[in-house]
């Protein structure tokens, strides 16, 4: 299970797949399967702990260029 927080400019964010409705700057536990898919929603959602947080996507770093 990971912590994730509603940080959403809009406020209070329903989520019908969970059956939630998480109120802006609330945190709630869901699982890591959720979390991960939320956590994308970068303008909606923020990790809460550090399990959320390990979910995180870093943009993988462009490929160097070939040697000639």
């Amino acid at each position: 299970m990971a912590k994730i927080k509603n940080v959403s400019p809009l406020g209070d964010l329903s989520v019908p797949a969970l059956g939630l409705t998480v109120k802006a700057g609330d945190v709630v536990e869901v699982t890591d399967e959720a979390a991960a898919l939320l956590l994308e929603q970068t303008e909606n959602w923020a990790a809460a702990d550090q399990a959320a947080a390990s979910m995180i996507q870093t943009p993988a770093a462009p490929d160097a260029p070939a040697a000639e």
